[in-house]
C-alpha cells in the first residue's frame, strides 16, 4: 500500500504515513469484506454430532460379545438385555460384538476416545479371564470327577450298596437285555386280578366291606395287614416261575403310604418275602434273567431292593422274615 501524498511505501493497516505523517482515508484502510465468508473454525476432538462415532471406536468387542448382558448393563445399552431371552440369545451376543463399542459411545459421556477404549479394554480382559477360567475349571473337574466316582463306589460297597454292573454280573442270562420300567402303587389303573401258575390271584370284597387277596378264590393272608394288600405287577421268571410285586398301602397312616412284598409262585407253591420298602409309593424297576432291582426314592437319595433266588437284599443287607416284617401277620 502506498501514501496518496507522497507517494511512500507503507505497512498495510496503517493509519498515518511514515514519510510525511499524513492519514490515510478510510476507504484507504483494509477492512473485512462482507462479500467472503471467514474461514472455517478449526475442527476439534469431541465435538462430533450426537450419532457421529470418532475414529477408534468402532470395533469388536470381545467384552460385549461374551458378557453380552452384563456388559449392556454397565454400558447402559439396554437393548443388549435381548441377550438374556433363549434361542436369540446368541443372535444378539454376536450383534454386540460388532456394534457393542458403537453403541456404548453414544450412551455414555465419555473423557476421550482413549479413556473410552481403556475401560472397554478392562470390559474385554474380563471377559475373555473368565471364559479361560471356566475352561480350566472344566478340565480340572474332569480330572477329579473319576476319582470323586471311585470314592463314591468304595462308600456305596463299604455300606452294602450296589451297583448295577455288580447286581447284574453273575446272575443267570447275564447276556439278556436289561428290561427297565416304573412302579407306582397310586395308580388307578392297577390290575385287581392277575393269572399265575398256583391260580387266579384277585382281590375280593367282603359284604362287610373288607378287602382281602385271594388264590383261587381262597384268601390269601387273614392278617390285619391282609386288607391293604393288592398287586402292582407281575415279574416272569425261568422254568414258569413268577414274582408278583404286592403293595401293602393304607393301614399304616400319612407317615409310610406304602410298603411292598414280593409273592413267589412255582408251580402250585405260593411264599411270601419280607415286607420291604421306604414308604414311597413310586419308584422304578430293572429286570434280566431271575433277578430284579427295585429302587425307591428316600430321604437323601435311592434305596435298592433286589430279589435274587428268593431272598430280598435292601441296600445290600438280606431281610429276613419275623414277625414285624411278614405280610401274613
Amino acid at each position: 500500500m502506498f501514501c496518496n501524498s507522497c507517494g511512500a511505501q507503507v505497512a498495510p493497516g496503517s493509519a498515518f504515513c511514515s514519510q510525511c505523517g499524513k492519514p490515510f482515508p478510510a476507504a484507504q484502510q483494509p477492512g473485512v469484506s462482507l462479500d467472503k465468508a471467514g474461514p472455517a473454525p478449526m475442527e476439534r476432538p469431541g465435538e462430533l454430532g450426537e450419532f457421529d462415532v470418532p475414529p477408534g471406536v468402532a470395533g469388536w468387542s470381545w467384552g460385549a460379545f461374551l458378557l453380552n448382558w452384563i456388559w449392556a448393563i454397565g454400558n447402559r445399552t439396554w437393548i443388549g438385555l435381548l441377550a438374556i431371552i433363549p434361542y436369540i440369545g446368541l443372535i444378539v451376543a454376536i450383534w454386540l460384538g460388532f456394534k457393542g463399542r458403537e453403541m456404548a459411545w453414544r450412551a455414555r459421556t465419555w473423557d476421550s476416545v482413549d479413556h473410552f477404549n481403556r475401560v472397554q479394554k478392562r470390559w474385554s480382559y474380563w471377559a475373555i479371564g473368565l471364559v479361560l477360567g471356566s475352561l480350566v475349571l472344566g478340565i480340572v473337574a474332569a480330572i477329579v470327577a473319576p476319582g470323586a466316582v471311585s470314592d463314591d463306589e468304595d462308600y456305596r460297597a463299604a455300606n452294602g450298596m450296589v451297583q448295577e454292573d455288580d447286581v447284574f454280573a453273575d446272575t443267570a442270562g447275564a447276556g439278556a437285555r436289561i428290561e427297565r420300567g416304573t412302579i407306582d402303587s397310586s395308580a388307578g389303573s392297577l390290575p385287581t386280578r392277575l393269572p399265575t401258575s398256583a391260580g387266579m390271584l384277585e382281590r375280593r370284597q367282603d359284604r362287610d366291606g373288607q378287602r382281602y387277596m385271594t388264590l383261587s378264590g381262597t384268601p390269601l393272608f387273614d392278617g390285619e395287614d391282609a386288607q391293604w394288600q393288592f398287586p402292582v405287577r407281575s415279574f416272569s421268571l425261568s422254568n414258569g416261575r413268577e414274582a408278583v410285586l404286592m403293595a401293602s398301602s393304607g393301614g399304616r397312616g400319612n407317615s409310610c403310604e406304602t410298603l411292598f412284598f414280593f409273592l413267589l409262585v412255582d408251580g402250585d407253591k405260593v411264599r411270601n418275602t419280607p415286607l420291604f420298602g421306604t414308604c414311597a409309593p413310586q419308584g422304578s424297576y430293572r429286570q434280566r434273567g431271575d433277578l430284579i432291582a427295585l429302587e425307591l426314592p428316600k430321604m437323601g437319595g435311592n434305596s435298592q431292593i433286589v430279589l435274587r433266588d428268593g431272598e430280598v437284599i435292601e441296600d445290600g443287607r438280606t431281610i429276613t422274615l419275623d414277625n414285624l416284617n411278614d405280610p401274613a401277620k
